[in-house]
């Protein structure tokens, strides 16, 4: 999904613009006398990407006020500094799974190693917290709020690595922190930078909150059923790590479950990883899983409330489900055929 099908879909004709002042700030912000921290920290936030979280950010002040917010620069540094968390974090979870590659772009810990990725994750979350701080108190305290539930969140499911008897509710915490809690951040912030009626702020934030959780769940999905070709990575990387998602925990509690659970609690051999995968992919649990992303989706349109009605907001209340589709079709065909 480009920024063009987003400034489409959700009736924002000026995203673009909105999202070309956003990559200016992000360059600036990269800006440090230390080249052991720019060169990579550059790499890897301006990589790629597909901006959705700031587009959110941006989105939501524009639906927020009637006036011609998406450059206004307090918006711009919102956006900015909820896409540097998400690059901060990013970092981090490179080195947590000791990963090579993003987006076909090497990570920092397998170029400069494991401490320099460390240094510049921290970097990228302190210059997100300056540009928050500099839009107003309200703003760095959603910030702040979203960078602690992240580590919540991913210590929950660092809690939980190859525990077959893993709970749907703790997954359900998990992604609400380690995912949703950004999405939310994102719409939150969004609103708070144009300063409107608190019930608007709560409604984008629920909203956000709500999408964020879908969107996990599709992501998930997707390394469970897409291709290597189509990830641009192995599928099953989740069950390697020892991350039970929510379509392999319906699938536990099916009928295969008992075959399932012979191939996990365990480092996987590639045997394993493939057996489960025919396992996940032969039960209800796929399907399920995105019932409950669909679900999700729901909860996020209803959300929105208390938000002003107008083409901004009917791009919103669109945008989950198109998303969720778009996924599907562009990584997994044969589950829209």
């Amino acid at each position: 999904m480009t920024p063009a099908d987003l400034a489409a879909l959700l009736g924002l004709p000026d995203l673009g613009a909105g999202l070309d002042a956003v990559e200016a700030l992000l360059d600036r912000s990269l800006e440090v006398e230390r080249e052991e921290i720019e060169r990579p920290a550059r790499r890897v936030v301006l990589g790629g990407g597909k901006r959705l979280r700031p587009s959110l950010s941006l989105a939501s002040a524009a639906v927020a006020t009637d006036r011609a917010v998406v450059v206004d620069p307090d918006v711009v540094a919102g956006a900015t500094a909820v896409e540097l968390v998400q690059a901060g974090s990013l970092v981090h979870d490179d080195i947590m799974d000791g990963a090579g590659e993003r987006r076909g772009v090497p990570t920092i810990n397998s170029v400069e190693g494991s401490s320099q990725a460390l240094i510049v994750g921290d970097f990228l979350l302190a210059r997100a917290g300056l540009l928050a701080a500099g839009v107003g108190g309200e703003v760095a305290v959603a910030l702040s709020q979203a960078i602690a539930d992240l580590c919540i969140g991913q210590a929950a499911e660092v809690a939980t690595l190859f525990d077959v008897d893993r709970g749907i509710d703790a997954y359900l915490r998990s992604i609400e922190g380690k995912t949703a809690a950004l999405f939310r951040a994102a719409c939150e912030i969004g609103a708070l930078s144009v300063r409107v009626d608190g019930e608007v702020v709560a409604g984008l934030a629920a909203y956000g909150t709500a999408f964020g959780m879908a969107f996990q769940i599709v992501d998930d999905v997707l390394d469970l059923v897409s291709t290597a070709e189509a990830l641009g990575k192995p599928v099953g990387n989740d069950i390697r790590e020892g991350v039970y998602s929510l379509p392999l925990l319906l699938a536990r509690d099916g009928a295969d479950g008992e075959a399932l659970r012979a191939r996990l609690g365990h480092v996987p051999t590639d045997a394993d990883v493939d057996h489960a995968l025919t396992l996940v992919r032969s039960s209800q649990g796929v399907a399920a899983a995105l019932d409950r992303a669909r679900a999700y989706n729901d909860e996020a349109v209803a959300a929105l409330a208390p938000v002003p009605g107008g083409p901004v907001r009917d791009g919103l209340a669109r945008l989950p489900g198109a998303y969720l589709d778009w996924a599907l079709a562009d990584k997994a065909p044969a589950l829209v055929g």
